[in-house]
């Protein structure tokens, strides 16, 4: 397998890389302008020249990974740099993020706010609405996936994963808890539910009267998004996202930002 081959397999498994790419070589040097190797979090495919270069590179594309910020790293190759050959190669290191999956709920004054902002930390939003005019709102002109069909007859349609992001944020208590019953017997790295405290004593007692366990109950985040006291769509919309971003950024903090009720 390639170096294209490979990079298309990790796009198609949304596991992100880093694409290194020799863009420049002066004097004498192990690998000609051109040459490629992928870096992940966990191993590397190709080479750009093996050796110390290549070592220096690997950790430098894994901290260029964790940055998602693009640089131009130059290598000094002569008997007073990293590998002995008498020269210096330049090497492009581009992070390649696929965007996460997430399935937005409700198309109201909150998700207006939300869905750009999702856009802007590399999510890929499909939002369901079973409202048309809410969908046709200037602020979901960006938005992939517009689904205008009842949250009940879109739920058996949907690939749930591991990797799968749920924000429950409709505009009736009926939609959330049917929303939040389905996805409770399914596989997602978040679910999220915007939520009074009355409205999800409710909701848990149902779903454990159901045989619901309270594991299951508490993978559930409600009320949805870090607790920065949010009132506000705009708000609420920046707690959604940055507890998102705690999830995958900081994920051992993760369980104190959830804010569970108690109940």
């Amino acid at each position: 397998m390639d170096v294209d081959n490979k990079s298309n397999e990790l796009r198609k498994s949304k596991i992100p890389y880093c694409l290194a790419t020799v863009v420049k070589v002066k004097g004498s040097a192990p690998r000609h302008a051109g040459a490629k190797m992928i870096v992940t979090a966990s191993e590397s495919f190709g080479t750009v020249g093996g050796g110390g270069v290549e070592h220096q590179a690997i950790d430098d594309a894994r901290k260029i990974l964790r940055r998602r910020s693009p640089e131009l790293k130059k290598y000094d190759l002569t008997e007073q740099g990293i590998q002995p050959c008498g020269g210096e190669v330049e090497i492009f290191l581009e992070p390649i993020v696929p965007p996460k999956r997430i399935v937005v709920f409700g198309a109201g004054h909150v998700a207006e706010k939300l869905c750009p902002m999702l856009a802007e930390a590399n999510f890929e939003v499909t939002l369901v609405d079973e409202r048309e005019d809410r969908l046709a709102a200037d602020a979901f002109k960006d938005v992939l996936h517009k689904i205008n069909e009842l949250p009940s007859d879109f739920l058996p349609k949907i690939e749930f994963a591991e990797d799968l992001h749920v924000v429950c944020i409709t505009h009736k208590h009926v939609h959330d808890e049917a929303i939040v019953r389905y996805c409770l017997k399914k596989p997602s790295r978040y679910l999220g539910v915007i939520s009074s405290r009355s409205k999800w004593k409710l909701f848990s007692e149902k779903y454990k009267a159901e045989g619901f366990t309270d594991e299951q109950i508490s993978h559930v985040s409600v009320p949805i998004g870090l607790d920065i006291g949010a009132e506000t769509p705009f708000e609420i919309a920046v707690a959604i996202v940055a507890q998102l971003i705690q999830l995958h950024e900081k994920p051992d903090d993760f369980e104190t930002g959830r804010c569970h009720f108690k109940l």
